[in-house]
């Protein structure tokens, strides 16, 4: 009998690179790379619906996500503070970063489905 795994996956629109807020971090020292740690980001976040989390309920650090992402600490802590800005993360009561849109770029299915598909 096979494993059934979860599978998620993310739908941009073909206007996402023309949004006002990509194309402001676009242009911005380092944006090439904020833009990299968002898409990151939003699929660390997918398995647990938009917050980025390390297991159930522990909520990731700056150091954490530095590690997971490869890219350094103070990268991913300017990439936050600017996100945050723009409303594309905000912080929950419990110190956890949840990506505010990550609602419109998600779906998921699991082995079973796409075996059911085939």
């Amino acid at each position: 009998m096979s494993e059934n795994h979860k599978y998620y996956y993310m739908k941009f629109k073909d206007t996402f690179f023309n949004d006002p807020k990509i194309l402001l971090l676009e242009q911005m020292q380092d944006g090439p790379l904020y833009i990299l740690l968002l898409l990151k980001f939003y699929l660390i976040s997918l398995p647990y619906n938009g917050m980025l989390l390390i297991g159930e309920n522990l909520p990731h650090t700056f150091q954490t996500l530095a590690i997971i992402t490869r890219h350094q600490v103070g990268t991913v802590e300017r990439a936050i503070k600017i996100f945050m800005k723009f409303g594309l993360i905000e912080i929950l009561a419990n110190h956890t970063y949840y990506m505010t849109d990550i609602q419109l770029f998600i779906g998921q299915s699991s082995t079973e489905a796409e075996r059911k598909r085939m």
